[in-house]
């Protein structure tokens, strides 16, 4: 894994952007991470909170959406500003650490033609007692839709040292700017359970997609913010909008990645994420 020293020149095609919502300490938190090793780059930041934030910072855009706009839409507000060649997608919870190198990502994306390339994302402890047991988030896989089945693959497409091929990533990527604008960017009626979707479409848009083990950033719960009903109440609609992109694509039957299968009405109530 790549180490680096403290603030690294950002590259110049690259832009951060980051949606938040009710969870100020945390976005601050991951803003000031950010800046610990990229100073200057430019970051885009949406908040449809009650309160949005109000960082003061020469290099970041605010975008103070309406209360509760949703996810996609923040988003796609956001895309629709970037002129880089990239941008990078992040969800506020996500902290650079000295390995989130975004040169490499850069690298290897044009490198191999990646149109999304995500790294290693680690869930640190939310505990005192698990203090320094960080792990891996894994959210790497294919996907496949056909007659209504929808069905998520553990593996690859390919593999190599630097990178490996999938369908779906993390929140945490690479895109090319140009490509997501062309596939539409997120799902807008989605205010929050828009990734499956996201990535399906990207796929059936043709774009490469994988990740890379040579980079990695921290995922950083904070109780305080995560647990308030200031938040959950909202992230628990998932079901609400599960169904519509289950229904959007007419989606009888999901197969999960241990191979068990459940019908698109139960799979739509689950409680997880």
């Amino acid at each position: 894994m790549i180490s680096f020293q403290k603030m690294q020149p950002a590259p110049e095609n690259v832009t951060i952007i980051i949606k938040t919502f009710q969870r100020p300490k945390t976005v601050a938190g991951a803003i000031a991470k950010i800046r610990q090793f990229y100073p200057t780059i430019p970051i885009f930041l949406a908040d449809d909170s009650r309160n949005p934030v109000d960082i003061k910072d020469p290099n970041l855009r605010l975008y103070r959406l309406p209360f509760d706009t949703g996810i996609s839409k923040g988003r796609n507000l956001m895309l629709a500003d970037v002129e880089t060649e990239y941008f990078v997608l992040m969800d506020d919870d996500h902290y650079f650490t000295r390995q989130t190198s975004l040169k490499t990502l850069v690298d290897i994306a044009t490198t191999y033609e990646f149109d999304c390339l995500s790294c290693w994302v680690f869930n640190c402890p939310i505990y005192k007692r698990d203090f320094l047991r960080k792990q891996l988030a894994n959210f790497y896989m294919n996907i496949e839709l056909s007659n209504g089945i929808f069905h998520y693959i553990s593996g690859a497409h390919h593999r190599a040292s630097d990178h490996i091929v999938c369908d779906l990533i993390p929140n945490f990527f690479l895109a090319r700017t140009a490509k997501i604008k062309a596939i539409g960017g997120w799902e807008e009626s989605l205010k929050v359970a828009e990734h499956s979707e996201f990535f399906l479409r990207a796929k059936q848009h043709g774009l490469k997609v994988g990740y890379t083990p040579l980079v990695s950033v921290d995922h950083k719960t904070l109780k305080s913010e995560r647990f308030s009903t200031s938040y959950a109440d909202f992230r628990a609609r998932i079901p609400e909008f599960r169904k519509i992109w289950i229904e959007k694509y007419n989606i009888r039957k999901i197969i999960k990645r241990d191979g068990s299968s459940v019908s698109a009405e139960d799979y739509i109530v689950e409680s997880n994420w």
